[in-house]
């Protein structure tokens, strides 16, 4: 990932010395130099990032190389700021010397310090560089410029607004749900829960059965609960879905009508037991469906109701999900499998331990890949497949994604560690943000909103994103397209972007309190349901804020006086 940063620093130091050339004009020499160094780093970064794994001190060394791009970056773009306001205060005033390139006696100050600071940062890259040499880290090249030809992006055009693949092993299990839900015999509210670990498919097959059962019912509602759950904000969630406009209004309309809720994730029966009070049993059919990986929760939610626990997918389910990822749009994916291929395949996939999300997201990898023989093996031999045993198969697989993942995916991807778990983001919004980030590369023939969307799409196929789609009332177009990320990976990326120093989620407790933030936060993620005052001047490298609460914007106002949002 510290490659990531460096490319990212250079490509916008690179931006700089072109669009801001005017500014930069005085100090365009040492601002090249500092480049230039930088990308000599990212040569060795490649070894570094391997080494560190079991050396504690190449760990730190990659810290210092990423802190020092970071600081160089920061250097040059306040000067850029500093430049633009004194011309912005200069103007109108004409120079009486002869020479026009010779700055006013206030630039001097200014130049100075900025050669001051230019000159620490060289000493530190100095620094690094001899540790570098002293422990012994190599130049294994930087990351390669990957082409994408028109075929692979004409591909992933339709990836995004693909049809949802069909379950894979899961047709009984979604018609037992169905028809427990669909009984018309049972009029008493029951409550049926998908239990398993996670990454099992809970949701995928609660969102199938949904879209199957919802007609049937005069409402349906379903609501991601979460670990970072709010009772409050999951009730006010009942209100809108059924134009109820308060809770006694809610409890008449559910008691009148009847209802089918899915609540995704409950971690605990706390939940459960504030929301049941609002969901009547007007004995007239009404069904919820719970899904939850601790069995607690199951049997305090209807203990009269047997839960479903999902199983591991079989070794032929393993490979047929496997196939169909790895081979995107194939029908007859046999076919296009040599015997070799198919064989090495389907031993992947018993690897996988018969987990879909491992197999999803591997698949999505080899998607990627050249389909042959020695590619999947150099692919699966990177894997220490022993960890399979300790739950940790999923875990290692989501890092060898993330590894793959060109330099411009890592930013997009991690970004989604802004978000709260389970939210679905609207993709014409994310693709602003990104842009606004300075993430998307602008290329020959291409807006930067089509670039954006190809990253999007890329990051589909690898299915490492989940695509959201609505269609309009005649089942003609899809509107309201969004996208989110599996809790599995949101978990991944809240760790990863912490630790390359990316961005901080900052969780405020419902009791106002949150932990205290690291003064070198660069990008913040504020979420929480209550108002909670932050001081800004404990994060003086802050350059992007994003909230989300049940009161964001004013808490936001209330910090901020001046902030327009």
């Amino acid at each position: 990932m510290a490659d990531a940063v460096l490319g990212y620093v250079v490509q916008r130091i690179c931006d700089l010395l072109i669009d801001e050339a005017v500014f930069l004009f005085e100090v365009k020499d040492q601002v090249e130099w500092v480049k230039e160094e930088l990308k000599t780093m990212q040569c060795f970064l490649k070894d570094a990032d391997t080494k560190s794994k079991g050396d504690e001190n190449v760990k730190n060394w990659v810290r210092q190389v990423r802190e020092i791009a970071y600081q160089a970056e920061e250097l040059v773009e306040s000067y850029v700021l500093d430049a633009e306001q004194r011309r912005r205060r200069r103007k109108g005033f004409i120079r009486t010397t002869v020479c026009c390139r010779l700055p006013p006696p206030n630039d001097f100050i200014v130049l100075h310090k900025f050669g001051n600071e230019i000159e620490a940062i060289k000493a530190k890259i100095d620094e690094i560089n001899g540790r570098r040499k002293t422990y012994g880290i190599d130049n294994l090249g930087g990351e390669p410029e990957r082409q994408i030809d028109n075929t692979v992006r004409e591909r992933r055009r339709v990836v995004l607004h693909a049809p949802d693949a069909d379950l894979v092993g899961m047709d009984e299990e979604k018609n037992r749900i169905l028809r427990h839900l669909l009984d018309g015999s049972r009029k008493r509210r029951s409550v049926i829960s998908i239990v398993g670990m996670g990454g099992l498919g809970k949701t995928t097959l609660a969102k199938r059965v949904f879209n199957e059962a919802k007609a049937e019912f005069d409402h349906s509602v379903w609501i991601d609960v979460s670990q970072q759950y709010s009772a409050e904000l999951k009730v006010k969630k009942l209100e809108q879905m059924t134009r109820a406009q308060c809770e006694k209004k809610l409890y008449e309309t559910l008691e009148a009508e009847n209802y089918l809720i899915v609540m995704d994730d409950v971690w605990d029966t706390e939940v459960w037991k504030i929301l049941s009070r609002h969901l009547p049993d007007a004995q007239n059919g009404s069904r919820g469906l719970i899904t939850t990986r601790d069995k607690k929760v199951a049997r305090a939610a209807d203990p009269s109701t047997p839960p479903l626990e999902l199983r591991p997918l079989s070794k032929e389910e393993s490979w047929e999900l496997l196939s169909k990822k790895a081979f995107p749009n194939q029908e007859d994916i046999e076919a296009i499998c040599s015997e070799s291929l198919r064989n090495l395949g389907k031993e992947i996939a018993r690897k996988c331990g018969g987990l879909p999300l491992a197999l999803v997201v591997l698949g999505g990898l080899l998607s990627t890949k050249d389909p042959s023989f020695w590619a999947w093996k150099r692919l699966a031999d990177t894997l220490v497949w022993e960890n399979m045993e300790e739950g940790r198969v999923c875990l290692d697989i989501l890092a060898l994604s993330y590894e793959d993942l060109p330099r411009h995916l890592k930013w997009c991807f991690l970004y989604f560690s802004s978000l709260p778990e389970d939210f679905e983001i609207e993709v014409d919004k994310l693709i602003r943000l990104w842009i606004a980030e300075g993430f998307v590369e602008q290329r020959e023939g291409e807006t930067l909103e089509e670039t954006a969307e190809d990253y999007l799409e890329e990051l589909v196929q690898r299915c490492m994103v989940i695509p959201v789609r609505d269609v309009d009332e005649w089942g003609l177009r899809e509107v309201n397209v969004r996208c989110r990320i599996h809790d599995v990976l949101h978990d991944f990326t809240i760790t990863k972007a912490k630790e390359v120093g990316f961005l901080v989620c900052h969780r405020i407790r419902d009791d106002g309190g949150a932990s205290p933030l690291d003064s070198s936060v660069r990008r913040l993620s504020l979420q929480g349901n209550k108002a909670s005052y932050w001081d800004s001047k404990s994060t003086p490298r802050l350059r992007t804020l994003l909230s989300f609460g049940f009161d964001a914007e004013s808490d936001i106002k209330r910090t901020f006086p001046l902030f327009e949002i």
